[in-house]
């Protein structure tokens, strides 16, 4: 494969952070720290290119980037994007500048959501926005953000004309975008806002937003349901779509059981120790099986923190190494001010007690959440054919570590199939024709049975077993 780079003498970028720009990501043993030995003209890391080159790669040595969308299409700057995606998520938002016509991705970007500040998840935001005397603060916030992005991308690409955008979010998200009390959301039975206007014109663009299913299961969920064809499916499957707030929908002889299970921000990263999303440096597998421990980061940087699917690896390695015990306690082995994984360039990363047990919850919470699901359809975890994970964590996610902390109860790692983000996905296909999104929401609504887990005396028994280990089908 051949990669053209531009440069020029002010350049002060490496060819390693050049190809990356342009959505390619190469193995560097020395996570592009320029310490691996090598000289200036063999590693990329090293070469600081002052003028236009051509870089020769091995196909298989390339990761494309792109795909960490879901989309699965390398970017083709030859033609006009006509549609713009959007995924509003509690703690990230992705935009993606789309040709729906050839399927092709034109530009895209992933940036934090602003209203992080003013809670971690979507019960801190729902309680913010309810008590806010600030005149919608959280509305403003998130409205300003978008048009912030959309304005920046027409700066570079000003003779680019959109016809129309399409938003998918969960329930909360889409209730602060479109400045819809939440006051029904505040307690049992959490009942959201009535909205029908879900299609408008907003600058001569038509904007299509997709509905909610319920109060937890949002548009983002609807539209990777329609992405996975859940409306027709005959066999048993399960749809997973984790972060902040784990969405679950089971579909068994064609009814759908729907539920929402509270993971917490641990599986995004936040609130660990050394936590950060799955972002370039994060920490995304971790093996404790020789003196020093060996560590992976996304696209090979230098270590910035560690996100949810190294602390998935962490808590494995822990629970093999003989760190912590079958029933979730820590052993005499693990060190009271918590296990050194890597040096940042201001810290040591480490992976402390509470880092343990934050874990240690978001995962009872979806192995609960999953159990609650199949007991309410009358079958096993086992029977399920095919489980979709959707979401971050999918992309560098140990499906064998976590099976061995029973995240996803006894559902055997080879039928659980990464799909990346299932509502990008779903908006992709909804960009060429929206002729059947109404059949298809009602057809989900008449055939979907949505299950409160907060007063579920199954799920919270169920939540307590999984707490431990003990049972988990690797682990012995």
């Amino acid at each position: 494969m051949q990669i053209h780079i531009e440069a020029n003498s002010n350049n002060t970028l490496t060819v390693l952070d050049l190809l990356e720009k342009q959505g390619f990501s190469l193995p560097c043993n020395c996570h592009g720290a320029n310490v691996c030995g090598g000289t200036q003209y063999d590693f990329p890391c090293a070469l600081i290119p002052k003028e236009p080159l051509t870089v020769c790669l091995r196909d298989s040595a390339v990761n494309q980037k792109i795909e960490g969308l879901g989309l699965m299409q390398k970017a083709d700057l030859s033609v006009s994007p006509d549609t713009l995606l959007i995924d509003i998520g509690t703690t990230t938002i992705a935009m993606v500048y789309y040709h729906s016509a050839k399927r092709t991705t034109f530009f895209s970007e992933v940036f934090p959501n602003p209203q992080i500040p003013y809670g971690a998840d979507v019960i801190s935001r729902i309680n913010y926005d309810v008590s806010d005397h600030e005149h919608h603060l959280l509305h403003h916030r998130i409205v300003s953000c978008l048009e912030e992005h959309v304005s920046s991308f027409f700066l570079q690409f000003p003779d680019v004309s959109l016809r129309q955008c399409l938003i998918g979010g969960n329930t909360t998200m889409i209730h602060l975008l479109l400045n819809l009390s939440l006051q029904g959301m505040t307690g049992f039975p959490f009942t959201p806002s009535e909205f029908t206007n879900f299609c408008f014109t907003h600058n001569e663009v038509e904007v299509f937003i997709l509905p909610w299913l319920s109060a937890f299961i949002g548009g983002d969920i609807t539209s990777g349901l329609l992405s996975l064809s859940f409306d027709t499916r005959k066999d048993t499957c399960l749809l997973a779509d984790l972060g902040t707030n784990g969405e679950l929908v089971l579909c068994h002889q064609n009814h759908l059981f729907t539920a929402s299970t509270a993971a917490g921000p641990a599986l995004e990263g936040n609130g660990l120790s050394h936590g950060c999303p799955a972002i370039p440096g994060a920490i995304s597998d971790v093996s404790l099986r020789g003196v020093v421990p060996r560590i992976q980061t996304i696209a090979n940087k230098l270590p910035a923190g560690i996100c949810g699917s190294g602390a998935i690896s962490t808590l494995a390695e822990l629970l093999s190494q003989h760190y912590i015990h079958a029933d979730g306690t820590l052993t005499e082995k693990f060190p009271k001010n918590g296990i050194p994984l890597a040096r940042s360039k201001e810290t040591l990363i480490s992976f402390s007690i509470n880092d343990v047990r934050q874990m240690q919850l978001a995962i009872a919470a979806i192995a609960a959440g999953i159990d609650t699901l199949c007991h309410e359809a009358g079958i096993s975890p086992d029977k399920i054919d095919s489980l979709y994970l959707a979401g971050g964590l999918g992309y560098s996610i140990s499906l064998e570590k976590a099976s061995l902390l029973g995240m996803f109860c006894s559902i055997r790692p080879e039928r659980i199939h990464c799909v990346g983000n299932s509502c990008l996905n779903g908006l992709a296909e909804l960009s060429e024709n929206f002729s059947n999104l109404q059949q298809f929401v009602s057809h989900v609504k008449k055939h979907t049975t949505d299950i409160s887990l907060a007063d579920n005396s199954y799920f919270q028994s169920s939540y307590l077993a999984h707490m431990s280990y003990e049972h988990s089908e690797t682990t012995a």
